[in-house]
Parts: C-alpha cells; structure tokens; sequence
C-alpha cells in the first residue's frame, strides 16, 4: 500500500511529492533496471550489513505496491472512498500539532492559514463531513483511479437511502 498526496494542490511539495512517489513506485517494479547497493543507500539512507541482500551487487528484488490511493482531504474532489478514523481521531489530532511549525500563528500567509484556535473545529468537521458520508463518526477521505470490483453489492456498507 502506498498512500500519496493528490496529484493536484495549492503546494508544490505535495503535488510533487504525488508524482515522485509514484514514479518511484513505478521504478522499483523494474526487473532490468541496476542500482547498487550504494546508490540505494545514498537514494533512502539504508545502510546494508554485510551478507544482506543486494550488498554483493544484486540488488534488491523488483517489487511495487498492490496499492496506491491518493489523500484528498484538503482538496476539493470527490472521494472515491472514506476510512473510517473515529477511534483515530484524538491521536490523529494530536500528531498534526506536532507539527507546530506549521499551526503557529503567523502574520506571514496569515491569509491562506487559519488562526491556530480556528484548526481543531476545521479538522472536526471536515472529518466529520466524512464520516457522514460513510455513516461513521469521522472518516478520511481517498481517491483510487482504477475502478475497484466489487463481488457481492449486499456486502457494501454504506446504504443507498
């Protein structure tokens, strides 16, 4: 599973961050493409010990994720489907203002960021809004772009009416 920015966004970090991730998801499926041991070390910051796989110069097995979905929350798109988050939420919450870098009041971009006391009721209720549509308390929202199959339409949680 690999789980990804939208590719599109008001950020260039996140939207370029989507494209790079799948790119590097899309490489390391390839049977014929050589990197070193150190390359990836440099590439990841590995650091392999003697006698691990690809420290003689073979490499690492091709591999890709069964998976990739894509976070919308802070874009303005339709997810394809919502997780449900309510037993998450509170820790959810709590790792978002780690980042206090990122939440401080600020008089830089103070236009585009909400006040920090502003924050706690906007990630309620867009998880809220969430939740509504999946019929749980809070939920995350996320797009696939290849249609998914579904074997028994009874089986679906989320009821119709």
């Amino acid at each position: 599973m690999l789980i990804l920015p939208y590719w599109e966004g008001r950020h260039p970090d996140h939207y370029t961050a989507s494209v790079l991730g799948y790119e590097a998801a899309f490489l390391s499926g390839l049977t014929k493409l050589q990197v070193s041991p150190h390359d990836r070390s440099e590439i990841s910051g590995l650091r392999y010990q003697e006698g691990d796989r690809g420290s003689t110069g073979e490499g690492l097995p091709p591999h890709r994720p069964f998976k990739i979905i894509y976070a919308t929350l802070y874009r303005d798109v339709r997810p394809t489907f919502v997780v449900d988050i309510s037993e998450q939420f509170e820790g959810r919450w709590a790792s978002l203002m780690a980042y206090k870098s990122q939440f401080a009041d600020q008089e830089a971009g103070s236009d585009i960021f909400p006040a920090q006391a502003e924050i706690r009721a906007r990630v309620e209720s867009m998880a809220r809004f969430y939740g509504m549509l999946g019929g749980v308390t809070y939920a995350e929202p996320f797009v696939q772009k290849e249609v998914g199959l579904v074997n028994d339409v009874m089986a679906i949680p989320v009821k119709s009416i």
